[in-house]
């Protein structure tokens, strides 16, 4: 049969899987040291895109050849995706500890787009490195509109990357398998994108080549021809542009340098079309934009939040408890009313949808105990209203104030606070570890002795919140992180008890 001979399109495909699973095995072998991972992963696309396009024969030798030869580069490239990983990773953190929802949607927004656009890049960095000699900053920047150029696919091979996660994540006992197969199929695609994307451009940048040589005198002897690198054909194109100025043409240096640059490019872009334009436009103005854009919406967005926090005079929330729109307008238009706060002060009040901090399930109540502690320590909460059965779980001095520091004790009964008692365990934990308390230099030697960390709320003001009477319910108070954070809490006290 046809089938089985060396050429036939069956035996290619094989072939062409067979070298992609030896390219895979290499590059896991390769990335071992970890900080090799840049030079392996630009070594496996260079013979990749080779194997796929045809072009010479074996995989071992061009790939330790590349590996070799772009070493440095792709390490520096390496080091600086890690940097940029590194940092993405604490952003990813830092939402999981302030929570999902309690984190601002433009945040949320910030952090998905930028890992997909660091995802997106890394993905066509190393195939860039193996194709082309380049600086570091221009490989970021060829990578850069790469993506902007292949978008959508890029997208999609993206999409097939998660799933690939997922999957092995999901048929762990099958690893290795999915692993192969996976990994295969994402280089596969990749290349083809990269091959197209570089085919077009490096025919592009040969007719504009072949046109300038055609419209100057050109010596095959002294000027260098066919270099692979596009840089290189970059390098000789703006050279032969220089030879096409004429030396007698007059330069105009009227004006300031904004207007002589303003009219330099209209005059370049005078007898274009359209189309050429665009594409003018995209390679030398669209990625200086899209920077400028971004830095001026990072300041915005972030001096906005800056505005909002400042205004704000109290946030809090409720667990396992549910206010009225009537009873969330009271603790915060009626106390900003009351306490007599300006035009533009906030106050804000979360309920049981937005606050989950316990779970079944250890690993999971492990990670809420950790968001928990973040969002009190942070300053995200003032303060939290619990009902009893969750007010056991939550109200310790490393969270909340000792309110016989805050309020006069005398004006409230004994039965009207949640008393602290450190079990054993506790004390040999809080021994081993810093707390919220050590660091205010506030820490008792007496563990022993009940500390008041949260104040029963009286049947009329579980009334006037719209909660269910049938609960007992508490009001703990988080550590102030500014100085008048204590007399804002005695107006909240004062507002509510009409006591403090």
């Amino acid at each position: 049969m046809n089938i089985l001979k060396p050429d036939s399109p069956v035996m290619n495909f094989l072939s062409t899987v067979a070298d992609l699973l030896i390219l895979d095995i290499l590059t896991i072998l390769c990335s071992l040291p970890i900080i090799t991972i840049g030079a392996a992963t630009t070594a496996k696309y260079y013979v990749a895109m080779k194997v796929i396009r045809g072009e010479g024969t074996g995989v071992v030798v061009p790939f330790f050849k590349s590996f070799k030869r772009n070493f440095k580069q792709s390490t520096v490239v390496w080091f600086i995706m890690m940097l940029v990983i590194a940092l993405l990773i604490l952003d990813w953190r830092w939402v999981m500890y302030n929570g999902w929802n309690n984190t601002a949607f433009i945040y949320q927004f910030g952090v998905i787009a930028f890992t997909a656009v660091v995802l997106l890049i890394n993905m066509v960095v190393y195939p860039t490195i193996a194709r082309y000699e380049m600086r570091t900053a221009e490989v970021f920047k060829a990578a850069f509109l790469f993506v902007l150029i292949r978008l959508i696919p890029l997208i999609l091979i993206a999409l097939l990357i998660v799933g690939a996660f997922i999957a092995c994540l999901w048929y762990a006992q099958w690893f290795p398998l999915v692993y192969a197969f996976t990994s295969s199929t994402i280089t596969y695609f990749l290349c083809l994108v990269c091959i197209k994307q570089f085919d077009k451009l490096e025919k592009q940048q040969a007719e504009k080549l072949k046109a300038l040589k055609e419209s100057v005198e050109y010596n095959p002897e002294t000027d260098a021809v066919g270099n692979v690198s596009l840089a290189g054909n970059k390098k000789e194109a703006k050279e032969l542009e220089k030879n096409l100025e004429k030396p007698d043409a007059e330069t105009d240096k009227s004006g300031n340098r904004f207007t002589r640059f303003t009219r330099t490019e209209k005059e370049k872009l005078k007898d274009l079309s359209f189309k050429q334009k665009a594409a003018y436009f995209a390679q030398y103005y669209l990625p200086g934009i899209i920077v400028v854009a971004v830095l001026l919406t990072a300041v915005i967005w972030y001096g906005h939040d800056i505005y909002v926090d400042k205004m704000r005079v109290l946030g809090g929330g409720i667990i396992n408890g549910y206010p009225s729109e009537e009873g969330r307008t009271y603790v915060t238009d009626g106390f900003l009313s009351w306490a007599g706060y300006g035009k533009g002060r906030t106050a804000a009040l979360l309920d049981s949808e937005d606050l989950n901090f316990n779970s079944d399930l250890e690993y999971e109540d492990k990670y809420l105990e950790v968001a928990f502690r973040a969002s009190i320590l942070t300053g995200t909460y003032d303060y939290l209203i619990m009902r009893e059965d969750a007010v056991y779980n939550y109200s310790t001095p490393d969270y909340f104030i000792d309110l016989s520091e805050l309020v006069n004790m005398d004006n409230f009964s004994e039965d009207d606070f949640y008393y602290y008692v450190a079990t054993e365990e506790e004390k040999a934990k809080r021994s081993q570890g810093i707390s919220i308390n050590d660091i205010l230099g506030k820490s008792k030697k007496e563990d022993d002795k009940p500390i008041p960390v949260a104040l029963k709320l009286t049947d009329d003001i579980k009334k006037k919140l719209g909660l269910d009477e049938q609960y007992e319910y508490y009001i703990a108070f988080a550590h102030a992180i500014d100085a008048g954070g204590n007399q804002k809490y005695l107006k909240f006290i004062e507002y509510l008890y009409g006591k403090c």
